[in-house]
């Protein structure tokens, strides 16, 4: 529903506003996924709002929810994230705040994990929400779990999280104090392809640091052990 009629500032905003909002959000969400240049973000899906954003926050705010809240989607995300950037962080509208939380509607109703969210955005959710961002299931009980004891010195590969070769890998083994460590072998940067290992958590149990990996998880990552699948609470966001 329009947030405000007949307003002539409405004209200020191209025909394509939704069209640009969708692909920047699109772009926002997983830049890799889109295909769009990055060099090109700025000047075509940012610039152009710029002057209406400055001249009249209020203004810009409204009509661009009055655009994109019928058409949903990534348009949604694509406003939300625009008005953070060209209006600022501490932006505080009704506008505003009903577009950030339907784009945060549509990535729950499509089962996006909260760890897929911008922290802001989080942060946001949970100052204004009491429920929970997603109903996963339970891990399975102690006595329940298929868990095969690690061998002595062993260093067990349970997931890798991408398809692409330069993926971080996920092992499971022992520490020197006896704890049970999950390590993750990763490029050094996005620059440096070297790859190297570090201890990304800890549990006294494999049964306990399987159920963490899971939770960080959240949803199935591109390849995941038989013996650590139970314990990923979601299913596949649809994104």
């Amino acid at each position: 529903m329009a947030l405000s009629a007949g307003n002539p500032r409405a004209t200020r905003l191209p025909g394509d506003v939704v069209a640009r909002m969708e692909r920047f959000g699109r772009f926002e969400f997983d830049p890799a996924a889109t295909g769009i240049d990055a060099t090109d973000v700025w000047g075509e899906l940012q610039e152009p709002f710029l002057p209406f954003a400055e001249s009249d926050p209020g203004g810009f705010a409204r009509e661009l929810a009055n655009a994109v809240l019928p058409a949903g989607g990534f348009a949604l995300f694509g406003a939300a994230r625009t008005m953070w950037n060209l209006i600022g962080s501490d932006f505080d509208d009704p506008a505003y705040r009903s577009v950030r939380t339907a784009a945060l509607e549509f990535f729950r109703a499509n089962g996006v994990p909260a760890g897929r969210l911008p922290t802001d955005d989080w942060l946001f959710w949970r100052k204004n929400h009491s429920e929970p961002w997603l109903a996963g299931s339970p891990p399975p009980a102690p006595g329940e779990a298929r868990i095969t004891p690690l061998a002595p010195g062993e260093l067990r590969r349970v997931a890798q999280i991408t398809e692409m070769p330069d993926s971080n890998v996920v092992h499971v083994g022992t520490a020197d104090d006896g704890r049970f460590v999950a390590v993750v072998d990763a490029p050094a940067s996005d620059t440096d392809p070297t790859r190297s290992r570090f201890v990304w958590m800890s549990a006294d149990t494999l049964h306990a640091l399987y159920t963490g990996i899971g939770e960080a998880f959240q949803t199935p990552v591109h390849w995941a052990a038989e013996e650590l699948r139970p314990f990923i609470p979601l299913p596949p966001s649809r994104f």
